[in-house]
């Protein structure tokens, strides 16, 4: 159907309506939109109604009224138009929502509780602010706030208020953020900030990256993360050093030798401090400072060692399974490890 030039008012609502209509196919015809099969019939009806109009203004002398009436028939359809574009767009932050994985909290890992320092802490206070708690630092630090606030949440949720992140708290926390679609990022390590890019000196093999500031360590492989652990590293900043290390030495049920300051034990005692396995680093031949287990499992998530790193015996058992001598070892705070080449990012 040709389109005729129109002068004065009603050269005007024509070029008004030709407009809509233009824009109405070009919604129906776009294959970047994505509408359903009974929006797309809402949408053929509308623009065959359109067409309608349009010809009725060809074939006919419009009075004032006419015009008017026109006018408003353009207008109705514009907003009709617009909703459908609304309704459109709401179904397709559903089909959005529908594909995000909701990433939970491992039930049965390390608690939470005050004094801890860890990524899940991190990760808990996100929580958090998603409920709409406030008075919360971002860190990784479980501080007398966030045991106040985890309290009034397990009181709002029929749960022990004891200010103990465990199993149960976990579960709930879980099952909220299933129903109210609750995403809390997880930290990743990245080794350039350009995606074209890649940082040369990260080994393509086995590497173990230790997060002070998060008492959180990395195994990855060729460059990506296959597993992480919560650790406790020294209880001081300095007594666990920085730097790029490797794997020396390796012992099942390693014996403690007092750390000249108490009385030896034997390998595999249940109250050795060095747990189950040992993997030494290169300092100082291997036998001062390492990755071990433990004899106390409320020592992982504190700085409480003499510089040593501490892992529960079960994650300690399955790293040492999978790392070889002359594995490298990065430990240092996010500072320190940013000028390794690894940065943290949240996605």
């Amino acid at each position: 159907m040709g389109l005729k030039a129109k002068g004065g008012a009603r050269g005007m609502r024509y070029s008004a309506f030709i407009s809509v209509l233009l824009i109405l196919n070009i919604f129906c015809q776009s294959s970047d939109v994505i509408i359903s099969q009974s929006q797309g019939n809402y949408l053929e009806d509308h623009q065959e109604y359109g067409e309608e109009l349009m010809e009725e203004l060809d074939n006919t002398s419009e009075t004032p009224e006419e015009l008017e009436e026109a006018n408003e028939n353009t207008e109705e359809l514009a907003e009709e138009l617009e909703e459908a574009n609304e309704m459109n767009e709401t179904n397709e932050e559903e089909e959005i929502i529908e594909e995000i994985e909701i990433l939970k909290f491992k039930v049965d890992g390390l608690k939470l509780r005050e004094g801890i320092i860890s990524e899940d802490v991190f990760r808990l206070k996100k929580f958090l602010l998603a409920k709409g708690y406030e008075g919360i630092i971002e860190d990784y630090v479980f501080d007398q706030r966030t045991k106040e606030l985890v309290i009034e949440y397990q009181r709002e949720n029929g749960l022990v208020p004891d200010g103990v992140v465990g199993e149960k708290t976990f579960t709930k926390i879980n099952e909220d953020m299933d129903l109210n679609t609750i995403v809390i990022l997880e930290k990743k390590l990245v080794f350039s900030m350009d995606d074209d890019q890649v940082n040369e000196d990260i080994p393509e093999g086995n590497l173990i990256v230790i997060n002070k500031d998060s008492n959180t360590l990395y195994y990855l492989n060729n460059r990506e993360i296959i597993n992480k652990y919560p650790i406790a590293t020294g209880r001081d900043p300095e007594y666990t050093p920085e730097g790029k290390f490797k794997i020396i030495t390796k012992f099942i049920n390693p014996a403690w030798g007092g750390a000249g300051r108490h009385k030896p034990i034997r390998g595999g005692a249940p109250n050795n401090p060095l747990g189950k396995r040992w993997m030494g680093l290169d300092i100082r031949g291997g036998g001062v400072y390492g990755i071990h287990g433990n004899s106390d499992e409320n020592s992982i998530g504190r700085y409480v060692s003499l510089g040593c790193v501490r892992m529960f015996n079960e994650d300690v058992e399955i790293l040492y399974d999978l790392v070889d001598f002359g594995t490298p070892v990065w430990i240092g705070s996010e500072e320190k490890l940013n000028e390794f080449g690894i940065i943290f990012v949240y996605e």
